[in-house]
């Protein structure tokens, strides 16, 4: 691992990005972070909802964070297992609401298919691996002859949104920083980590089918990162998808400086008022 890489994983043990509890009332939610994100991707709505006391946790997935020297190691499995300890902490509520972000969506649907939440909330949910299907065909051959792909290496670096989410992410990634910008074209996902994440996207979409709590989807118009019609086509996959919200802007939902931000504070209460009045809405 390169000198960014460690200094990448070092920044991240900033007190924000570690996991966190917050001790309240009804309802209770588990917040999964996204890909390459931490719990500090939360920490805007998590103030939000402790002060209308809800009990919150927060993981950092295994391979994130100060551990994502381990990231390519980590599998779907790793991730599963960190999530049912968190939802542990919410099991004895009679109000357990999941709630995922990017990869997180894919992971808290999963979950919503083993144990019986009161409600599902996804911010611009992974749930396809945007890979040819050459790809998966030669992937046995690749992984002997080649160390994976390139996510970087065509990026525009000089678009506003890829600055402001790698600033947003870790401020270690200093695109003005010509080291940093070789660093990340250079930079490789490990076949394995790219058949993980193939893995889990196939795994949500399955498990889709299964949830039978309500769902809510939010996601933004101009999304580069998951395009909006990956949720469109997933929609479809659920049971009983309530809200189904599309608002303008990026991947960076969580974000207070994000257009739609308004809208995802005024769903999030809109839900709270609907469990309030059918005493959990549960499924």
């Amino acid at each position: 691992m390169s000198d960014l890489w460690l200094s990448v994983a070092a920044a991240f043990d900033a007190p924000e990005h570690r996991p966190f509890v917050i001790d309240g009332g009804e309802p209770g939610a588990v917040l999964v972070h996204g890909f390459l994100g931490t719990p500090k991707e939360w920490r805007p709505l998590a103030g939000y909802l402790e002060r209308r006391g809800w009990t919150l946790v927060a993981p950092l997935l295994p391979g994130f964070g100060v551990g994502l020297p381990a990231l390519p190691a980590v599998t779907l499995d790793d991730w599963m297992r960190a999530l049912r300890e968190a939802y542990a902490r919410i099991a004895h509520l009679q109000q357990r609401v999941l709630v995922g972000y990017s990869l997180g969506g894919a992971l808290a649907t999963i979950l919503a298919s083993e144990v019986q939440a009161t409600r599902l909330v996804l911010f611009a949910p992974f749930s396809r691996l945007p890979l040819p299907i050459w790809y998966r065909a030669l992937l046995p051959l690749a992984q002997r002859f080649h160390s994976g792909l390139r996510p970087f290496a065509r990026v525009d670096l000089e678009h506003p949104e890829i600055q402001q989410a790698l600033a947003g992410w870790n401020p270690a990634l200093d695109l003005s920083d010509p080291v940093v910008r070789a660093e990340l074209r250079a930079l490789r996902f490990p076949w394995r980590l790219l058949r993980e994440l193939d893995r889990t996207a196939a795994a949500m979409r399955r498990s889709a089918r299964l949830v039978s709590c309500p769902v809510a989807i939010v996601h933004g118009l101009d999304d580069r990162t998951v395009p909006i019609g990956d949720s469109r086509r997933l929609r479809r996959l659920f049971h009983r998808v309530d809200r189904f919200v599309e608002i303008p802007g990026d991947h960076q939902l969580l974000s207070p400086d994000h257009p739609g931000f308004a809208k995802v504070l005024a769903l999030v209460d809109s839900l709270l008022v609907t469990m309030q009045r059918t005493g959990g809405d549960r499924p």
